[in-house]
């Protein structure tokens, strides 16, 4: 008995289901790793995002108003690390600069001649368009509040030399100032600079403008000589903030020994003249070495202001500080209006019962 042949479409049929069978199987493989993939890739961000929250930021409702203390009420970065090192500012500055106070040469100022004599030269180029410096300086000496018995000035001459100052030996030295320092320069100016004017000395007795005696003088500074000294001055600190900001400037004075000469020639009189009085030229020359002495000998100075870098940012503080100032005021002052009221109604609420 022979065996009964298997149709061909059954062998087909098992052929694509096979076919079928494996690549299901792939693709559910293929569909498992990248669901595994993803999962894995979402779980690492998830780790990083939450480590960036809890580590680097804050949450927005938790965040309180952070205190930013004053110049005034701390010390200075750089005076808290030299308090911190044991050290006076000076002597912290110095250390970190290299610079031995004591042992360190003079320096030259070579430069700082070179850039000071150009921009005396263009002032003095600028000074002689259309006579402007001296109707500058006759407007100056003829404003103001000017005695009875002097007539008008009329400044004849005005010069400011050919020659340019000369500064040496910079140098930095220990101030008065427990932990400051400050800088000295020597200088020298031999020059001429000349201003020439005319008046009236007027006698107003026994009449008003009874006599008028003319007077002209010529003055020169022939030489200018000595040591300025150039220093930083902080403002003190406080514990208390003040009500008006402490002032940070340069202060710049010159030493007792300096050399101040003049050459004053005068003439008086009209028919009859006098010229070059001693009496008249001492007392000149005395007059405006006393000036100088009072305005920049040491310990007077020239006060020359730094300009402050958070005076806008200290003044928006302010103005904001003052807003903020005044709703409170505006919000406490509607709260007992509030209460008044309702007190008020309370009490009308009692009469009634």
């Amino acid at each position: 008995m022979q065996p009964t042949p298997v149709p061909a479409s059954t062998e087909v049929l098992d052929y694509f289901r096979e076919e079928l069978l494996a690549q299901s199987c792939m693709q559910s493989s293929t569909l498992s790793f990248m669901k595994g993939f993803m999962l894995g890739q979402l779980s690492v961000i998830v780790v990083i995002v939450l480590a960036l929250r809890y580590l680097l930021m804050e949450d927005v409702k938790r965040v309180k108003k952070r205190y930013i203390p004053s110049r005034l009420s701390t010390s200075p970065p750089s005076r808290a690390n030299a308090a911190a090192a044991g050290q006076l500012p000076a002597a912290y500055i110095t250390a970190k600069t290299y610079y031995d106070v004591i042992h360190h040469p003079p320096e030259s100022t070579d430069w700082l001649n070179v850039l000071l004599a150009q921009a005396l030269m263009a002032y003095r180029d600028d000074a002689t368009i259309n006579n402007r410096l001296i109707l500058a300086v006759d407007e100056v000496l003829n404003g103001g509040v000017r005695p009875s018995f002097v007539g008008p000035i009329h400044v004849t001459e005005l010069k400011l030399g050919e020659e340019f100052p000369i500064f040496s030996s910079a140098r930095i030295r220990p101030s008065d100032d427990i932990g400051s320092m400050r800088a000295e320069i020597d200088f020298e100016y031999n020059d001429q600079i000349t201003l020439g004017m005319e008046t009236q000395l007027i006698l107003n007795w026994p009449k008003q403008a009874f006599a008028a005696l003319p007077i002209s003088l010529v003055l020169s500074v022939v030489r200018f000589s000595g040591t300025l000294t150039i220093e930083l001055i902080n403002p003190p600190e406080t514990a208390t903030k003040p009500e008006r900001p402490l002032e940070r400037y340069i202060a710049i004075s010159s030493y007792s020994d300096f050399v101040l000469d003049f050459n004053v020639r005068s003439l008086i009189g009209s028919r009859t003249k006098l010229d070059d009085l001693p009496k008249l030229t001492d007392l000149i020359t005395t007059k405006l070495r006393n000036v100088y002495i009072d305005k920049l000998v040491y310990p007077m100075f020239v006060k020359v202001k730094v300009p402050k870098m958070w005076e806008e940012r200290d003044k928006k503080t302010q103005q904001q500080q003052q807003q903020e100032e005044d709703q409170a005021k505006d919000d406490s002052i509607g709260l007992k209006t509030k209460a008044k009221e309702k007190m008020e109604e309370l009490v009308e609420e009692i009469k009634e019962a």
